[in-house]
């Protein structure tokens, strides 16, 4: 004989967690789509592109300044030393424009950086309630008296590999975003020197190694975005499927717990064995499936 009471318990946490990975992959999609996340990134690579023209500006000034500090080093004549110092300020000051193009990408990165870092941390917490489901979701395909739909567990591994792999690919576009957003603090808290020779070779640097993160989290936003989408109608059928087999099971033991309390009341017939009593509540659990239900087959 089954007991209702587990067909409760265990079909409430399978649809529960088949729900709440169904809302987070919801967030994903909407989160990621072209119009959020992807066109900020979009945006801030535009902004590195910007940043990173000024290299050339300050590439020519660096030239200039070299020969010219040679001069007044060799002649210590004041007027090559005033042009030597008039050199070295015009580069300094176009180094400075540059440091104020790159400034402000850091806290424009942080509202990205944050929704996929809350985006990562929403599929984790997802994927540990679903592989808690997979064990509920086999103990009912185990039941031989259950009439519930089987095969639950095909079904919960196949939306956890969803969830899965959403979560990976949000992780690492989180990780670059982080990650530009740390290249550029550096950038602006450690400078060369203004007569290195290093100026224009640290913002191409700087712009080169921004991009390459950028890109990367772009794509991955991408990557990640079609699968989830293309799998939304095979998330939703498993879920409502899950949600159906809870209700059912939770009207099923409902029944059974009024028929034993009316027993006890005596305001109804006493059946012939408390078996008879668990055999039409699963009666109606059968009848509220329509039968023994096919597996939803989540492709993976």
């Amino acid at each position: 004989m089954v007991d209702l009471a587990e067909v409760k318990a265990r079909t409430h946490e399978v649809a529960s967690a088949l729900n709440g990975a169904r809302a987070v992959l919801g967030r994903v999609e909407n989160l990621l789509a072209e119009q959020a996340v992807d066109e900020e990134l979009t945006r801030r690579l535009n902004d590195v592109q910007s940043f990173g023209r000024s290299a050339e500006r300050v590439s020519r000034l660096e030239q200039e300044a070299v020969p010219k500090r040679r001069v007044a080093w060799e002649t210590e004549d004041p007027r090559a030393v005033a042009e030597s110092q008039e050199a070295d300020a015009a580069l300094g000051s176009a180094f400075r424009d540059s440091l104020g193009e790159a400034g402000p990408i850091r806290p424009k990165l942080q509202q990205p950086w944050q929704d996929l870092a809350g985006l990562r941390d929403d599929l984790r917490v997802s994927s540990e309630q679903l592989k808690r489901a997979t064990e509920h979701a086999d103990a009912l395909d185990r039941m031989p008296e259950y009439d519930g739909p089987k095969h639950q567990l095909a079904n919960v591994r196949g939306v956890k590999e969803i969830v899965d792999k959403a979560e990976e690919g949000v992780a690492e576009a989180a990780a670059r975003v982080d990650a530009a957003r740390t290249i550029v603090f550096r950038f602006e808290q450690d400078p060369p020197v203004i007569r290195s020779g290093q100026l224009a070779k640290e913002i191409t640097s700087t712009r080169d190694k921004l991009q390459n993160e950028l890109s990367g989290a772009q794509k991955k936003v991408r990557d990640v975005r079609g699968p989830v989408g293309s799998k939304r109608a095979d998330v939703a059928k498993a879920t409502d499927q899950a949600i159906g087999a809870s209700d059912a099971a939770k009207d099923a033991h409902k029944a059974a717990e009024d028929l034993a309390k009316n027993m006890q009341a005596g305001t109804t017939p006493r059946p012939a064995s408390a078996q008879h009593a668990e055999s039409s509540s699963q009666q109606d659990l059968r009848r509220r499936l329509d039968g023994k239900a096919q597996s939803s087959s989540v492709e993976r």
